[in-house]
């Protein structure tokens, strides 16, 4: 069943929530796997290893979470930070697929 706000409004007891907070945890972590892999087609795709990092492109996707922070209502601040540090990690991750693929 998939978890929503409505129905974690039902929830009554931690067990329950907990298991909520689980399931949630799982289903981040499936996107972030494809988060990854994303990066792993862009080191395949881009053949100029000096494009990897795009700070225009960085600016615009941090800028585009905290709309989307806003818009639902969480904490703006917070989830900018928690993207800057999945951005900067994503593009550590790109540059080493980049440099393995072409050893």
């Amino acid at each position: 069943m998939p978890i929503t706000i409505e129905s974690l409004a039902q929830i009554n007891d931690m067990t329950h929530l907990r298991k909520a907070v689980d399931q949630l945890d799982s289903e981040l972590i499936g996107l972030l796997r494809l988060r990854f892999a994303c990066m792993d087609a862009a080191a395949r795709i881009k053949q100029d290893r000096n494009v990897v990092r795009d700070e225009a492109r960085k600016a615009a996707v941090l800028q585009n979470v905290k709309n989307l922070a806003k818009e639902a209502g969480i904490p703006v601040p917070t989830m900018a930070a928690i993207w800057e540090m999945l951005v900067e990690t994503s593009i550590s991750y790109e540059l080493q697929k980049w440099d393995q693929l072409r050893k």
